[in-house]
């Protein structure tokens, strides 16, 4: 970044010209080069962005009659953001978001919307700690049909507020079997996310936490 003094032939220059954005900070012009967003590029994230392309070509052709039936469902169902609060989503949304879950997880996709409820929370998640690994311990479910979608954040300092946007997905796991362990680990402080997330629709339930320290 360089320090300007009367920038372009004036007192203040603002915006961009050419490949530079010249703006002012605490009294002082400056001209750095412009640079584009960051567009992620890893196996998974270009995986995802594959199958939602797919999903919205899925959903275009999916005809007149099952297009209401999506609408009619996401009226009737608001759906909890991760702070806590409803919000509304279209009925393209829910086709996408439970369809890319189950993409996500190879399984077969839905054309009607879900006739039964999201599953439950994880409950009793505990996890112990090892080298490069964690045990994850819960209650198991019932039957084959819930998947135990787990995401890690870390290692990361303990002054820091785990959030799930912060963490990478890690794995599914069987959600009829307890314990799961996840290995290859760096040793530190790590914080895991889990939910429940139906093989047969999609929906999944609210997002649990703990954490423990690699070693």
């Amino acid at each position: 970044m360089a320090v300007l003094h009367n920038p372009l032939i004036s007192s203040e220059a603002r915006g961009k010209v050419g490949g530079l954005v010249y703006n002012t900070w605490r009294g002082r012009a400056y001209a750095k080069s412009k640079t584009g967003p960051a567009q992620p590029r890893s196996e998974r994230q270009l995986n995802i962005r594959a199958m939602a392309t797919k999903l919205i070509r899925a959903w275009q052709s999916i005809g007149a009659t099952l297009i209401p039936l999506w609408n009619d469902y996401a009226a009737a169902h608001p759906d909890i953001d991760w702070s806590g609060n409803a919000k509304r989503l279209s009925g393209a949304n829910w086709y996408l978001r439970c369809n890319l879950r189950l993409s996500d997880m190879a399984k077969s996709l839905i054309d009607t919307p879900p006739a039964v409820p999201a599953p439950p929370a994880v409950t009793a998640l505990v996890l112990t700690p090892g080298a490069g690994s964690i045990s994850c311990a819960f209650d198991a479910s019932g039957g084959t049909s819930i998947s135990l979608d787990i995401w890690d954040q870390g290692p990361h300092s303990p002054g820091v507020q785990p959030k799930i946007q912060r963490a990478k997905h890690k794995a599914y796991a069987p959600g009829e079997t307890s314990p799961y362990v996840l290995s290859g680990l760096a040793p530190g402080l790590h914080t895991l996310f889990a939910r429940h997330v139906s093989e047969t629709t999609g929906l999944a339930s609210p997002w649990v936490m703990a954490s423990a320290t690699v070693t």
